[in-house]
């Protein structure tokens, strides 16, 4: 016969093994699957919404979780690689006339909303997705030993760029953009390490 005891000390290790795995998920190891609602509703509840924008939601997850995760890391690579080749400065030596007025007006932009949190404390969190791959074309000394040419990385980035807005504009890719997604994320990573 099961104790009152056993009872308990089954239902407080359920609740440390759920609060362990709620711990790793804030960390970004997902552990639900990307179709089940309780891995969103974790984030934010969304019962408030139509039955249709949540199925969208949860569709259009997995491409933006990808995109966020590939445009900090194109984010990354660029700032380390032209720090060390530039030193801190390198915006104001690498940065097109054009990027640095149009990074120099979100900012203004973004200083007049103070309620607002920043978009991050370096110029390339404000750049658009394309200038990310105009840094990369336009410094290739610095970036050729990681790609096989400037047409590669150009192509992948302008291709990636289309889906990337549908994404960041409240829409759901197909299942042909998710598969050329998920391709051009494995390129990515073999590729760049």
């Amino acid at each position: 016969m099961i104790s009152h005891k056993d009872i308990r000390d089954w239902l407080f290790k359920g609740l440390a093994l759920e609060q362990s795995l709620e711990q790793i998920e804030r960390e970004g190891i997902a552990l639900r699957p990307a179709s089940s609602p309780a891995a969103v509703q974790r984030v934010i509840p969304l019962e408030d919404f139509s039955a249709t924008v949540r199925q969208a939601a949860m569709r259009a997850m997995p491409a933006y979780l990808a995109f966020f995760c590939l445009e900090n890391s194109v984010r990354e690579l660029v700032v380390d690689r032209l720090t060390e080749k530039h030193g801190s400065d390198w915006w104001n030596t690498c940065a097109t006339t054009g990027m640095k007025k149009q990074v120099g007006d979100r900012k203004i932009k973004e200083g007049e909303n103070r309620w607002h949190v920043e978009r991050g404390a370096h110029e390339i969190y404000y750049t658009n997705f394309g200038d990310l791959k105009a840094l990369i074309v336009n410094q290739w000394q610095v970036f050729e030993d990681l790609f096989p040419d400037q047409n590669w990385i150009s192509t992948r980035l302008d291709e990636l760029e289309a889906s990337r807005n549908i994404i960041a504009h409240g829409n759901v890719l197909d299942d042909r953009e998710l598969t050329r997604l998920r391709l051009y994320l494995q390129d990515w990573t073999r590729q760049v390490g």
